[in-house]
């Protein structure tokens, strides 16, 4: 038996060895990168000139029970500079979320910045937890996991973190 060591991520949410099975490749549209997620997820893929979205969910279960995983690759500067942190702030206050908490570490070699946030949503108590992850001077991967309900907020979490770390840059 071989032992990897936890990323920041798994380690700042306390996370076990949460793995998710029967997992399916997923190449966003303009083959930047790969996702793996279940099989029996409903998966949608997006783009525009400036971006590419993979969007999945296990639509077999209660919303409250699930999460709902969205990946992009897009074209744009990312500087984790003061004006960076007051926009999310600014972006979390105006839709009157909480961001509980907050970091930055490399994520599969990515400087890059996350937040956990908190409110309610369509009548739900909801979490989202969101990763932007600078790729280049011209360009950045973003996720962002949407988790509805009170029930299992940490298992979801790591489940979602750990399908994250599966992911391949093409590019």
């Amino acid at each position: 038996v071989s032992c990897k060591e936890q990323s920041e991520l798994r380690k700042e949410f306390n996370c076990n060895s949460t793995e998710v099975g029967n997992l399916k490749p997923y190449l966003d549209f303009k083959n930047n990168f790969k996702l793996q997620v279940p099989s029996t997820w409903k998966t949608s893929k997006y783009y525009s000139e400036t971006q590419s979205d993979i969007f999945t969910a296990d639509t077999i279960k209660q919303l409250s029970e699930s999460y709902i995983l969205n990946t992009s690759y897009a074209l744009g500067t990312v500087n984790f500079d003061a004006g960076f942190y007051q926009k999310i702030d600014s972006i979390i206050s105006q839709n009157n979320f909480e961001k509980i908490k907050s970091g930055t570490t490399t994520f599969i070699e990515l400087p890059s910045y996350w937040y956990v946030i908190k409110g309610k949503k369509n009548g739900f108590t909801y979490h989202q937890f969101n990763l932007i992850g600078k790729k280049s001077e011209v360009a950045y991967f973003s996720a962002n996991i949407e988790i509805y309900g009170d029930i299992k907020i940490d298992e979801r979490l790591c489940e979602s973190i750990s399908l994250l770390e599966k992911i391949e840059f093409l590019q």
